[in-house]
């Protein structure tokens, strides 16, 4: 079914006269295949894009500010229904890191935490012309490794017509400011000097309220453009909101 929604959501123009369309295969070792104007075939993989951190036990300060949420809160952030406003596809070639995998383990794991504000301010990196500070701390070099890994697959951000054209084909309005100049941070952004992942109680609730917000409204947004592009489509269960346990499919 996943498979399925990413291929009717991600088939669409990313200009006049440019079709973006990857394809469900039946091959095991491939999610996702997109054959480009030069039949050159480009492979995607799925991602659930936000974390819970469920049954983390490292780092100490998460595992700490996770214990010691209220039971209410535990039901709520821990163990949310995943719906595909959290999913996203990436490119994967065989041998080379994933993003999916860059986001997070490893130093550039730690780095961003598995967050997608942070994984958007790199792609906004990535396709900006204005030259960004680095960070000078100790997760310098992750930094640096994350945006190594983010410019081997020039290729696929380069389908898209800038920042704007991507924020918009994947739905992400909703983490970047009304004129696309800025991404709007889950928590107060440290400029990559510290790693990502909440490290109080105040930080993870924050977080938590944040990405449940993104996955609601993106959900909203996806909605929108399958009724909108495909009325001969139910939406069912529209989307999941915040404090409302309900399952999403298309």
């Amino acid at each position: 079914m996943l498979r399925w929604d990413h291929e009717l959501l991600w088939t669409k123009e990313l200009r006049p006269g440019v079709l973006f369309a990857p394809k469900v295969t039946s091959r095991q070792r491939e999610y996702l295949i997109f054959t480009d104007a030069n039949e050159k075939r480009h492979c995607y993989g799925s991602d659930a894009i936000t974390s819970s951190y469920t049954g983390r036990s490292s780092p100490a300060p998460l595992a700490n500010a996770m214990a010691r949420l209220s039971e209410d809160q535990k039901s709520r952030y821990l163990d949310p229904p995943y719906t595909i406003g959290s999913a996203m596809i990436w490119p994967v070639r065989t041998g080379e890191t994933t993003i999916n995998q860059a986001r997070g383990f490893g130093p550039s794991g730690r780095l961003i935490g598995d967050r997608m504000d942070l994984t958007l301010e790199c792609i906004r990196r990535h396709y900006s012309t204005e030259p960004e500070d680095p960070p000078v701390g100790a997760l310098k070099d992750a930094y640096a490794d994350f945006l190594a890994v983010i410019d081997s697959y020039k290729d696929f951000f380069a389908l898209f017509d800038g920042f704007k054209e991507f924020v918009d084909f994947f739905h992400f309005q909703d983490l970047v400011t009304p004129d696309y100049e800025a991404v709007r941070f889950y928590l107060t952004f440290d400029k990559f000097e510290v790693s990502g992942t909440p490290a109080t109680k105040d930080e993870y609730v924050t977080y938590r309220e944040a990405t449940l917000q993104f996955i609601a409204g993106r959900g909203r947004r996806m909605a929108e453009w399958v009724t909108e592009h495909h009325p001969e489509i139910e939406v069912r269960n529209p989307w999941w909101q915040p404090g409302k346990p309900e399952t999403a499919s298309t």
